[in-house]
């Protein structure tokens, strides 16, 4: 008698149990569509009202500065996302890549005239936490397999514009790409001759801009029109708000 009123006692035991966790999923449930519908509601600009900040901190500029007076026949641009500038297959969902590395931004690219990456300088701070490491090897790895040559510089050893070109020109060779033969049907556009105190002498070379070629478009700016997976939380395209 005794052994079927522990049994009894422990089916109701565990009846309670199984009740109360599925009331305790149902609540969370429940609070996490309120919290959504919470979310929807909230206007894009009276939720978080925007402020323009400065685009690049002390040390990226002078790097930038450094790039732009080392690299006169060049395009240099800053902070550019993965997604803008390198193509992945679609055989798995291109949502989890953005997640990934997509939205990683490069400090700073190094271009032709044609805006075709020859290669990316990543600029390390002086105290980088290791999520931040993390997040800078795996954006390298991206590069590398892409085939874009990445200069790691750190911000408090930042090289002279002389420096930084002969760098940059040994691994990319910058010069011989862009005054290579020109294609049939080009437009002639003058380099600039560079600083004139004659501390960097430039070549007298003509870049070569191919009109109507096979030029290497780059992906849609609009990332997540063309998803595989569900777009991301996007209240502005369900309530039609700017």
């Amino acid at each position: 008698m005794s052994m079927e009123i522990l049994i009894v006692v422990a089916l109701l035991v565990a009846a309670a149990v199984s009740f109360w966790l599925f009331k305790r999923r149902g609540a969370s449930v429940a609070a996490d569509d309120d919290g959504a519908r919470e979310r929807d509601s909230i206007d894009t600009v009276i939720g978080w009202p925007p402020e323009v900040t400065r685009l690049l901190s002390g040390g990226e500029r002078a790097a930038h500065d450094i790039l732009v007076k080392a690299l006169p026949e060049c395009l240099v641009f800053s902070q550019v996302p993965l997604a803008r500038f390198i193509r992945v297959p679609r055989r798995n969902s291109y949502g989890d890549w953005l997640t990934r590395v997509g939205h990683l931004s490069a400090d700073f690219l190094i271009c032709d005239r044609a805006s075709l990456v020859l290669g990316a300088v990543s600029l390390q701070s002086m105290q980088e936490s290791e999520r931040a490491v993390r997040r800078r090897a795996r954006m390298a790895r991206v590069l590398k397999a892409a085939g874009v040559k990445v200069f790691v510089w750190r911000e408090q050893a930042i090289p002279t514009p002389a420096a930084a070109r002969d760098q940059i020109i040994q691994r990319t060779g910058v010069p011989s790409i862009l005054v290579e033969d020109p294609p049939a049907q080009s437009a002639r556009v003058p380099r600039s001759a560079g600083p004139s105190n004659g501390k960097l002498p430039v070549p007298e070379v003509v870049a070569e801009v191919p009109i109507g070629g096979p030029l290497q478009e780059p992906p849609s700016s609009t990332w997540f029109d063309d998803l595989d997976s569900n777009p991301p939380h996007d209240p502005e395209r369900k309530h039609g708000k700017a």
